[in-house]
């Protein structure tokens, strides 16, 4: 444990990340604009990916991501819908990150230019920051075992698949910080999904668009 606890303190010292992370302008507007820019990149995704047909047309298919990429916050709503059961709040969560663990895997990287280059950038400085803000809030075993798998899987040439792991993390833990920031302004559980929910449409409708002027 000793060499973990020495990675938790050089974390927990470094001056320029905690002077980040105790601002609270930047911790409550951070996570929503993290989360609004993931939609975008969203968006742009599923517009330029080259995706395969499974029992739909391609293009069928990608107007269903675009549908679920925006309701997917909605799933933890059934709280409130099944009288606030903690067992079926815990099955949807679940079953709605795993249903977006696989619609990834049918997305895939186009050619590298300037526009995709970028949204690669803040995908991997997100994925950065998020490891050390993890590292310092929840310790450092998980972030260095996913930090593992994603070196691991980009030096034995599946570099896809690396990326889509750092995506899932960046969309999930926004998502989830972000709906917490939203419930304590809005004071309303059901009222943060609902705008979780809005926020996603508009930046998937952005990014949808962004693909479509840079097609």
């Amino acid at each position: 444990m000793l060499p973990f606890r020495i990675v938790s303190d050089t974390i927990n010292n470094n001056e320029p990340y905690r002077k980040l992370t105790q601002n609270p302008v930047v911790m409550k507007w951070g996570w929503l604009i993290s989360f609004l820019i993931i939609c975008v990149f969203n968006g742009w995704m599923i517009y330029v990916s080259e995706v395969e047909p499974f029992f739909v047309e391609p293009q069928f298919l990608k107007q269903i991501l675009a549908i679920y990429f925006a309701i997917f916050p909605l799933a933890a709503t059934v709280y409130i819908l099944f009288k606030k059961n903690t067992k079926i709040l815990v099955f949807s969560l679940i079953a709605s990150r795993a249903i977006l663990a696989v619609a990834l895997c049918y997305l895939n990287l186009p050619p590298l230019n300037p526009l995709s280059i970028s949204l690669l950038g803040f995908n991997l400085l997100l994925f950065t920051f998020l490891l050390i803000f993890v590292c310092k809030t929840r310790g450092v075993v998980v972030p260095a075992f996913i930090l593992f798998f994603v070196i691991l899987l980009t030096v034995v040439g599946l570099g896809q698949w690396a990326f889509h792991l750092v995506w899932y993390c960046n969309l999930v833990i926004t998502v989830n910080k972000a709906g917490r920031q939203l419930k304590d302004a809005l004071d309303s559980f059901d009222g943060a999904m609902l705008s979780l929910s809005g926020i996603a449409a508009v930046g998937l409708a952005v990014g949808w668009l962004i693909g479509v002027f840079s097609d």
